[in-house]
């Protein structure tokens, strides 16, 4: 394989990881959950050229850096090296399994994807020596932290028609100590009452070594967690369930329904529940009246601790999520209008306050933007499935990239991108959401946004910037054509010879047809649609794009631009 060859093979490699797709479209609100041999055969030819373990590496790294918004695609990349690769291949990659399915759901869809690649293969199942021992590594791989496997696979417990007790008892999983060993025996639920019984081995005694001392602790950590799901299960008592909920961390999941719905129990969840699944639940919470009685100014400042900006930053929140969030929260109805409550004010102002705390916490980065946004009457309409606006997720898509870019120039257009009716707009770094919003409401009129005309200013700005975005409710206009069709030639002006455009068709339907985005080509991505991961992936494309260059230039011996 020559290295030209190889290096667009790992361009596609990246884009599928990151999009689920070899194209460059990305459609939101649809759950990417079916792949097959013909999606990927860039990763064949990969293989068959003799860098299996690269294409392996590459996975590996796109998945610890969280690089892709979805891990479908990286899981069924993962398992189709596995299938497809020869023995050191093989080899190689059971040995990052770990790394690959950090929690269950991962592991089930694995086994799910190997499943299926291998019947498709062989007509066979797939449960060789080799990944009879892989499966066997992950669960003995929490040797050492044994009630952390304990958490997982009662939380996680069943995903993709997989569950931990099919998958034990076919992998025939040994397991490395005797705490593994019970997790396995509740797993297969056998010998039940050697789990929630402690006997008196477990007892610490002083004249054992530190060693075995920290591992009875852990044993018998690991029984009384058990030994607490079990009667979780099946208990009846709501102050027992709450006992159990806050002594021994339970997670929702761990809740029968039956208790989901009374508000002293979500009391004790909001205390251990991390930032994300608060925010999910936040409505219910407030349906409840957890934040209106004598008690609320606790519960309140729960909320407002979790929703620290570094502690959102370290869980990987996007600016763009919380907005949703909040919107939806001052609706004061779910997405499907079956939850109903009176939105809380201070819960409210702790969002808000979340939201622009996150936007200035964005790491800057280098490069330049031009975004091209649409005024036009359209983008007042409302997002598929979510209560914000086009106009509104355009604003905060603004906000955030002026207060991390280099350079952010922002350019207004009405109706189809005509670059003789487009003007340059004065948003800058010190504007804030409200600020964005009032200049964009403004550009119909005789403003201010109207007194820079773009083909002078783009006269005095050629090769300025990496990045060039268009903010659009759809990509079909009136009549004939698409409705950045006339600006695109004027990228090649104002953007660098590598520059990456991305058309973001705001109100667009997920099955809109393909050719309404065609031509596509590798310095372009399409997004079909708008929801809180499409930021995640916008950057990860523009990264994506960058690297391939950096690679092909490296490849050449000649220095990146």
């Amino acid at each position: 394989m020559d290295q030209n060859t190889s290096c667009s093979d790992f361009h596609l490699l990246r884009r599928f990881l990151c999009l689920g797709s070899k194209e460059s479209v990305f459609r939101t609100h649809i759950q990417h959950s079916k792949f097959s041999r013909n999606d990927v055969p860039f990763i064949e030819r990969l293989i068959e050229g003799g860098q299996g373990k690269d294409v392996l590496d590459c996975i590996k790294d796109v998945s610890e850096s969280n690089g892709a918004c979805r891990q479908g695609p990286t899981v069924f990349s993962y398992a189709f090296c596995i299938v497809h690769g020869d023995r050191e291949v093989k080899k190689y990659g059971y040995n990052m399994l770990t790394n690959i399915c950090r929690i269950p759901t991962h592991l089930f869809e694995f086994q799910k994807f190997c499943e299926e690649l291998n019947m498709q293969k062989s007509n066979h199942s797939g449960w060789g020596r080799s990944h009879r021992m892989g499966i066997s590594k992950w669960y003995n791989s929490f040797a050492n932290n044994a009630p952390k496997l304990a958490y997982l696979v009662t939380k996680y417990k069943k995903r993709s028609k997989w569950s931990h007790r099919d998958i034990v008892r076919l992998a025939h999983v040994k397991p490395q100590n005797e705490r593994i060993r019970t997790i396995l025996k509740f797993i297969v639920n056998k010998e039940m009452e050697d789990v929630i019984t402690l006997h008196d081995s477990l007892e610490v005694d002083d004249r054992d070594d530190k060693i075995v001392k920290e591992q009875k602790e852990q044993h018998k950590k690991v029984k009384i967690f058990l030994r607490a799901v079990i009667e979780a299960k099946e208990c009846d008592d709501k102050k027992r369930i709450m006992d159990l909920i806050g002594v021994q961390d339970l997670a929702r999941e761990h809740v029968p329904n039956r208790f989901l719905s009374d508000k002293e129990v979500w009391q004790v969840l909001l205390r251990t529940m991390p930032p994300t699944a608060m925010i999910r639940n936040i409505g219910k919470m407030t349906k409840l009246g957890m934040f209106d009685d004598a008690k609320a100014s606790n519960f309140i400042s729960i909320v407002k601790g979790k929703m620290q900006s570094e502690l959102l930053q370290d869980f990987g929140v996007h600016p763009l999520r919380i907005l949703f969030a909040l919107k939806q929260y001052k609706e004061g109805k779910g997405d499907q209008g079956k939850l109903v409550w009176d939105p809380n004010q201070e819960i409210i102002s702790i969002l808000e306050k979340a939201f622009y705390d996150t936007v200035d916490l964005q790491p800057r980065t280098e490069k330049r933007y031009l975004l091209a946004v649409s005024v036009s009457g359209d983008m007042k309409k409302k997002l598929i499935g979510s209560p914000l606006t086009a106009s509104e997720a355009t604003c905060a898509m603004i906000l955030t990239i002026v207060k991390q870019g280099n350079r952010v120039e922002t350019l207004l257009f009405e109706n189809k991108c005509n670059p003789e009716q487009s003007f340059v707009s004065s948003i800058d770094r010190n504007d804030n959401l409200k600020s964005i919003k009032a200049k964009l409401d403004s550009f119909t009129s005789q403003s201010g946004e109207r007194q820079t005309p773009f083909p002078s200013w783009s006269r005095k700005n050629s090769n300025s910037f990496d990045v060039i975005i268009f903010f659009t409710d759809t990509l079909t206009g009136e009549g004939a054509g698409r409705v950045t069709e006339p600006f695109i030639h004027c990228c090649h002006m104002v953007g660098t010879p590598n520059h990456v455009r991305i058309i973001v068709a705001m109100t667009s339907k997920p099955n809109d047809p393909v050719n309404a985005v065609e031509p596509c080509d590798d310095q372009t991505l399409h997004v079909i649609g708008f929801d809180p991961s499409t930021p995640q992936i916008i950057n990860t494309f523009i990264d994506g794009y960058m690297y391939n260059n950096a690679l092909r230039a490296s490849m050449e011996g000649i220095e990146e631009y």
